[in-house]
């Protein structure tokens, strides 16, 4: 009996996991564009500079095949402060489908604080195309009930904006 449990707990999971494994977390977004690497990477530091967004961490290379790759990540982003807002921005930037991590519900909670982490990995490919992702991860500090940050997934809408910045930014227009 407890073999057939076993089975039976195990084919239940296993069944399930391909189907998690298919949503695609909406705070991803990943493009091939036709740019050159160089170009889009100098787009995205501009990018990031014109909005007083701080790279912490910045890496590329040029592998034995003479295609770049490369990443960054960002420092923190404020995106706003103050009792009176801070929790509908957020929750305005929020994931809402049941697959995300949703923003975090803290009865009585005051939140202070909401900011944004970029993540960027860039491939270039023999196209001359490059294939980008960007990621967004959204945190904030409630300061009456946990004392504490909180992380949780967006909803995109601050990552697209981005992107179509920094399209801007390379010369990308829609025809290309």
């Amino acid at each position: 009996m407890k073999i057939l449990l076993t089975f039976a707990i195990a084919a239940l999971l296993l069944g399930t996991m391909p189907a998690m494994a298919q949503n695609a977390a909406p705070n991803v977004i990943k493009e091939n564009l036709k740019v050159e690497f160089p170009t889009l990477w100098n787009a995205i530091k501009k990018t990031l500079a014109d909005i007083k967004c701080d790279v912490e961490v910045e890496k590329n290379d040029q592998g034995e095949d003479n295609l770049f790759k490369g990443n960054i990540r960002t420092g923190f982003f404020i995106i706003i402060t103050g009792i009176d807002s801070t929790k509908d921005v957020m929750e305005s930037y929020s994931c809402e489908d049941d697959a995300c991590e949703k923003f975090p519900y803290i009865r009585g909670g005051e939140w202070v604080s909401g900011r944004i982490q970029y993540k960027f990995v860039l491939k270039e490919k023999e196209d001359n195309t490059v294939d980008v992702r960007l990621e967004g991860e959204l945190s904030g500090f409630e300061q009456w009930v946990t004392h504490k940050v909180h992380f949780w997934q967006s909803n995109g809408v601050l990552e697209h904006r981005l992107l179509d910045k920094i399209k801007e930014n390379a010369g990308i227009t829609a025809d290309k």
